[in-house]
C-alpha cells in the first residue's frame, strides 16, 4: 500500500527553482508512510479524495482542493480513493506568507484554471518568465483562500482512542458516551470532558466529522446520496443531507456541482 516517493527524489537537481512543481497520479489506498520534507508544500487535487495524517489528526483534501503542508512536518500521505494531484514546493522566501500549521484551503475557477496551466510549465523554466509569473501568481491565490475545515482531530487519551479507532472501523455505530462509558470504564461525564480538552471539540462533533469524511470519499467515487444515509446510519437521507450542509455550507448534490 505504498508507493515509493519520487516527488522529493526528482528535485534533487542542481537547478531548484523558488517554486517547483510535479504532478503524479496515485492508485486508490497507496500512499507514503511518516516522510517530512525541508520546504513548504502545497498539495493541488485534481480528482479524488487525499488524506494526510499528522499525529494530531487527519485532513482530508476532496477533488479540486488544496492542502499546505509545512517544512519539516511528520506526516502520512494516502489515497483514499485514486487520485491525480498536483505538488508544488516553495523557498522559504517564497512561503513566507503561507500558513504555518496544515490547512485544507479552497480553489475558486482562476486558481484550478492557474494550477492546470502549471501542468505545462517545464522542471527547467525561468524565474522571470511568464511560467515564473503564472507560479508566482498560484501562490498569491493560495495565500488569499479561504480554509475549508475537513480536519479530523486525534485524541491520546488511551480511553477515547478505542473509542474513536472503532468508530474510524464502524462509523455507522451510534452508540454515546454512556454506552462507551462502559466499553472503557470510564463515566460519560470523564469521556467528555477529556474529549473536548484533547480535541477542542464535542464527542458529537468529531462523529459529524468523522462523517463528514466518509461522505466525501464516496461522493467523489459517485455513491448515491441515499447508500451514504445509509452507510453512515442515517435513518432518512433529509438527516444526512441536514449534518451535511450545516457542516460544509453546502448540500452533499451542490457540493458534488461544485467540483
Amino acid at each position: 500500500m505504498i508507493f515509493v516517493d519520487k516527488m522529493t527524489n526528482e528535485l534533487s537537481a542542481t537547478y531548484f527553482p523558488p517554486i517547483a512543481v510535479l504532478h503524479r497520479d496515485i492508485p486508490a489506498l497507496a500512499g507514503i508512510n511518516k516522510y517530512q520534507h525541508n520546504q513548504v508544500q502545497c498539495i493541488f487535487v485534481h480528482t479524488g479524495v487525499l488524506a494526510i495524517i499528522t499525529e494530531k489528526g487527519r485532513y482530508f483534501v476532496p477533488p479540486q482542493q488544496t492542502i499546505i503542508i509545512p517544512a519539516d512536518l511528520l506526516h502520512e500521505m494516502l489515497a483514499k480513493t485514486a487520485v491525480k494531484i498536483s505538488v508544488f514546493y516553495f523557498s522559504d522566501a517564497e512561503a513566507d506568507e503561507l500558513p504555518v500549521t496544515p490547512e485544507v484551503i479552497t480553489v475558486d475557477h482562476l486558481l484550478s484554471a492557474l494550477i492546470i496551466e502549471s501542468i505545462n510549465i517545464p522542471s527547467d523554466y525561468v524565474w522571470e518568465s511568464p511560467d515564473g509569473r503564472i507560479l508566482r501568481l498560484i501562490r498569491d491565490k493560495l495565500i488569499q483562500a479561504d480554509e475549508l475545515d475537513t480536519f479530523l482531530p486525534y485524541p491520546k487519551d488511551r480511553r477515547l482512542t478505542n473509542i474513536t479507532e472503532r468508530l474510524l472501523k464502524h462509523p455507522s455505530l451510534k452508540s454515546d458516551l454512556k454506552f462507551w462509558g462502559k466499553f472503557v470504564n470510564a463515566s460519560p461525564r470523564t469521556l467528555s470532558r477529556v474529549f473536548k480538552k484533547e480535541t477542542n471539540i464535542t464527542y458529537s462533533e468529531w462523529r459529524q466529522r468523522l462523517n463528514i469524511q466518509i461522505a466525501i470519499k464516496h461522493l467523489s467515487l459517485g455513491d448515491s446520496i441515499n447508500s451514504i444515509a445509509e452507510l453512515l446510519g442515517y435513518e432518512s437521507s433529509s438527516a444526512f443531507i441536514y449534518m451535511f450542509k450545516k457542516q460544509m455550507g453546502v448540500s452533499p448534490s451542490q457540493f458534488l456541482k461544485s467540483k
